[in-house]
């Protein structure tokens, strides 16, 4: 007996996520907090998404 393979009804690309980085919540910290905050965003949404991150090594050696 064979499967019949059914037909993608449709197909939607995928859509890139837009986030403002910059509301008033955090226009009260520094430059610096603010690229904490954001890098540490972006990890969590990258492991969120199954992305493996590899350690940075700056240790200086």
């Amino acid at each position: 007996m064979m499967n019949a393979l059914l037909p993608i009804a449709k197909f939607e690309p995928p859509r890139q996520l837009s986030m403002a980085l910059d509301p008033v919540e955090l226009r009260g910290i520094s430059a610096a907090e603010r690229r904490a905050v954001i890098a540490r965003l972006a990890r969590l949404l990258m492991e969120a998404a199954g992305v493996e991150i590899e350690e940075a090594c700056d240790d200086g050696r």
